[in-house]
């Protein structure tokens, strides 16, 4: 079996419940016949295909489709089980004959080859309020124009659940503020010293430092993002891809996520300005925001330093310049 890495080529890991050490970025080549035939004792396979980490396809039984995702290594086992974790936690929290706003139901789960995790959820039918990566920077980002409330509704209700996960570790610490401060400071070590002298990325790492501290512990999704949210008919709106949700986190860490990916990765400044705006109208506080951005700007510069061949440091530095103005 080939190896396979993810898109940015660097190696993730996670600390398991148990203390292992493990990859969660890079996954081997599945036989997909292989795979067809193990699924298809239990269901009838209609569709099977290949994503970066994960074998995902569509699956039937009684006339009922259903969402597949299985994983393509141990490491990333320990985050899909999170996520089914986190489907089953949310779904208890909230119930959707009470809300609009929903998470995948999980349907089977086990394990493929004696130790790579499967789940089989629900199958959301409605259209991504972005593709990613497609329509990232293109001018059609209506869907989630049109969205932008309801998204931060989902945030907050993210932010208002009581629940219980037990995560694999991406960076350690005994605490939640431990963790994201590790987590910060190992994105900026990884950055080269003349990166980090350049663009002055120590003012941005003394917001973070000396603001996480105030900032009080709620759960988040982790991944936050306009294409992994899913306008479903009626009005719904469904977020998936649940791997590095936490029952504890910093506060505001899915918002200013998204308000990062929306500059940077959609290259949208009005819309991050619009999120922003309405944050305040909702009475968030913008110092406490300002920590998560600062914290996730330091990761988008890594981010563009992994283009080892021409990295483009464009929009990180504006949205550096954009969230020190805020």
């Amino acid at each position: 079996m080939n190896s396979k890495t993810g898109s940015e080529g660097e190696t993730f890991r996670a600390v398991t419940p148990d203390g292992r050490v493990l990859d969660y970025r890079v996954g081997q080549d599945l036989n997909l016949a292989e795979v067809t035939r193990f699924f298809s004792d239990k269901y009838t396979v209609k569709q099977i295909w290949a994503e970066k980490r994960h074998v995902v396809g569509v699956l039937e039984a009684s006339g009922r489709e259903y969402f597949l995702k299985v994983s393509t290594s141990e490491g990333i086992s320990e985050v899909t089980k999170n996520e089914y974790a986190w489907n089953e936690a949310f779904n208890e929290a909230v119930s959707r004959s009470s809300s609009d706003l929903w998470v995948p139901q999980n349907y089977d789960s086990g394990n493929y080859q004696e130790n790579l995790f499967y789940i089989v959820t629900d199958k959301f039918e409605g259209e991504k309020l972005i593709r990613y990566p497609e329509e990232t920077t293109e001018d059609n980002h209506g869907l989630f124009t049109q969205n932008i409330e309801r998204v931060i509704d989902f945030s907050e209700l993210i932010q208002s659940l009581d629940i219980k996960l037990n995560p694999p570790h991406l960076f350690e610490g005994k605490t939640y503020t431990e963790r994201f401060l590790n987590q910060s400071r190992g994105w900026y070590n990884d950055l080269p010293e003349d990166v980090r002298g350049k663009y002055d990325l120590d003012e941005l790492w003394q917001i973070v430092e000396k603001g996480t501290p105030r900032l009080n512990p709620k759960p988040c999704h982790g991944d936050f993002t306009p294409w992994h949210i899913i306008a479903l008919p009626e009005g719904k709106l469904g977020l998936i891809d649940g791997e590095h949700a936490k029952s504890e986190t910093v506060e505001g860490y899915d918002i200013g996520y998204l308000i990062q990916r929306v500059f940077t990765v959609m290259q949208n400044q009005d819309l991050a300005e619009r999120i922003m705006d309405s944050l305040t109208k909702r009475g968030h506080g913008l110092e406490k925001i300002k920590v998560i951005l600062a914290a996730r700007a330091i990761g988008g510069f890594l981010d563009a330093n992994l283009d080892i061949f021409s990295p483009d440091f464009t929009y990180p530095k504006l949205f550096k310049d954009w969230l020190l103005k805020a």
